[in-house]
């Protein structure tokens, strides 16, 4: 991911500490009234969670993030779940918080309504916690760095390839391939015969893109519908996160080309 560099006076470098991990295109709120609120810190993140697993967190500037995490604890490699945030806003301090997320687990096979913390003041390191609504929950926290070693700046020509990984949602995960044409269209198949087609492009101001996938019938558990999300492209390794339209359920693929 390419930082642009940001140009502060003496009056705003707080701000500018707070948002080093500007991008691209990108310019700053004015404050409100009150002088609480900027845009997020947008950007691609690479660190690890609490239970030592990894973790790439995708900043958006319109308030949403992605957080994929892995399970250390099974032994297994790959993705184990991704959280969702929505209509989150940032301080003028860097402190970034959304009431509105949702812990998509493949291995619990759950989606809990959960709230997402995230600490950009010290930027480009971010520290944050995702904390479980219900009573007595205790937080997963997560750590991480802005990364820069990302491949090259979104395209369809970059992502387009053949990836084979896993697929799935609350339901369960298998086996799962899929094809991105150099024009932006995608085609995929799952291990238990589901297929469904959509469409990819490059997210403005972030190394990251959009996705829209609709399934096609039985065995598909989600027959006839249409999610949309975002992906992140790790080198040769393809994340991606479609939240349903009712955000009980997400299709997540990880896999390599």
């Amino acid at each position: 991911m390419k930082k642009t560099a940001c140009l502060c006076s003496t009056a705003l470098s707080i701000l500018c500490v707070a948002l080093t991990a500007c991008s691209t295109g990108q310019t700053l709120q004015p404050a409100t009234p009150a002088g609480t609120t900027t845009l997020p810190s947008g950007g691609v993140y690479k660190g690890t969670v609490s239970t030592h697993a990894n973790a790439i967190l995708l900043m958006l500037f319109d308030g949403t993030a992605y957080l994929f995490y892995g399970d250390a604890a099974s032994g297994k490699s790959g993705v184990a779940g991704v959280v969702v945030a929505n209509n989150g806003a940032q301080s003028a301090t860097g402190q970034f918080s959304s009431a509105t997320a949702q812990n998509y687990s493949l291995r619990m096979h759950t989606a809990s309504p959960v709230t997402f913390d995230a600490n950009f003041s010290r930027a480009p390191a971010v520290t944050g916690a995702i904390t479980t609504k219900s009573a007595g929950a205790e937080s997963v926290t997560f750590s991480a760095a802005s990364d820069q070693m990302l491949g090259a700046a979104p395209a369809r020509a970059t992502i387009a390839g053949l990836y084979s990984g896993r697929g799935g949602s609350m339901r369960g995960s298998t086996n799962a391939k899929l094809t991105v044409t150099d024009d932006g269209f995608l085609a995929g198949t799952t291990g238990i015969g589901c297929v469904f087609r959509g469409t990819v492009a490059p997210h403005t101001g972030v190394n990251a893109y959009d996705v829209s996938i609709t399934f096609g019938p039985a065995p598909c558990p989600q027959a006839g519908t249409t999610a949309s999300g975002h992906a992140v492209l790790d080198g040769a390794r393809l994340l991606a996160a479609l939240p349903g339209q009712d955000r009980s359920d997400a299709f997540l693929f990880d896999g390599t080309k």
